[in-house]
């Protein structure tokens, strides 16, 4: 196992590095929206659409990585619901609930016309999924980054 590791190592440090300033970068998106006035419809839309795009491109990057890790372990899972599956087997993930409403609102974001259901989703970003999100990095970073004996 730790050979077949050692073969990932490079590439899921480094997307973990990725992952993790994407994480940053949509939290900070996230505290200038909030100092946006309250009449200045235009700034909270385009403020809103680039909070959404930023989790769609974290939440793709977020599942690449976790494929990188259960590959090198020999587990070969090709989907973001494989993924979030197996991190909540291996207790990365403590409410898979979210998980699953992450996945719907990443798949509706590409279809959604309606400025309600777009709100809707932004709010979830804020809310519930970047807490998620950073619970599990910080999992992956206790579990996978951090602990060099699985290196060697």
């Amino acid at each position: 196992m730790s050979h077949s590791l050692e073969n990932y190592k490079e590439s899921i440090v480094l997307s973990y590095q990725y992952a993790f300033r994407l994480l940053l970068h949509l939290k900070n998106v996230i505290a200038a929206s909030k100092q946006i006035p309250a009449e200045d419809e235009l700034m909270k839309e385009v403020y809103r659409d680039s909070i959404v795009k930023k989790y769609e491109i974290l939440e793709d990057q977020l599942w690449k990585l976790l494929s990188k890790i259960f590959k090198a372990s020999g587990l070969e899972l090709h989907s973001p619901r494989a993924c979030y599956r197996q991190a909540f087997k291996e207790g990365w993930i403590e409410h898979i609930d979210i998980w699953n409403d992450m996945l719907s609102s990443r798949n509706a974001t590409a279809h959604v016309y309606n400025e309600e259901d777009y709100e809707q989703i932004k709010q979830k970003i804020v809310d519930k999924y970047v807490q998620a999100i950073e619970a599990l990095l910080q999992k992956i970073k206790e579990e996978v980054i951090d602990r060099e004996n699985i290196w060697n």
